[in-house]
């Protein structure tokens, strides 16, 4: 009786690990998926941005204040784009390694408990 139950725990354990690395597994897919997202974001803006610089720079020579003001105004927004990104970005990367480290602590936990009922079940033999 001793022994089934021993195996039962060892099989919960065993259970218990399998689903959390597939939630690390899953946690590390939509990393990676956010990552590429904000990579794409960032390009994008980059890109809109350049667009819109060469149009302010083709439109700045015929009014060379108002679009120079403008030109300003566009960069500032930028920047302030670009940052509110890389913003996302470390917090992003923060949560997520924080829920990796944790849940890689508790599969660590569960791996020990379970080589500690195979070692009481090696030692009953």
């Amino acid at each position: 009786m001793r022994e089934k139950t021993h195996n039962q725990e060892r099989a919960a354990y065993t259970q218990q690990i399998i689903q959390k690395e597939k939630q690390l597994d899953k946690l590390r897919e939509e990393k990676q998926a956010v990552e590429r997202l904000l990579y794409q974001l960032e390009d994008d803006f980059r890109r809109g941005y350049q667009s819109l610089r060469m149009l302010n720079d083709e439109n700045a020579r015929d009014m060379q204040t108002d679009f120079f003001q403008a030109q300003q105004r566009s960069d500032d927004q930028e920047r302030r784009f670009r940052q509110q990104v890389q913003d996302a970005q470390e917090q992003f990367s923060f949560v997520f390694k924080k829920e990796i480290l944790q849940a890689d602590d508790e599969c660590e936990e569960m791996y020990k408990k379970e080589v500690k009922f195979l070692g009481t079940d090696l030692f009953k033999r």
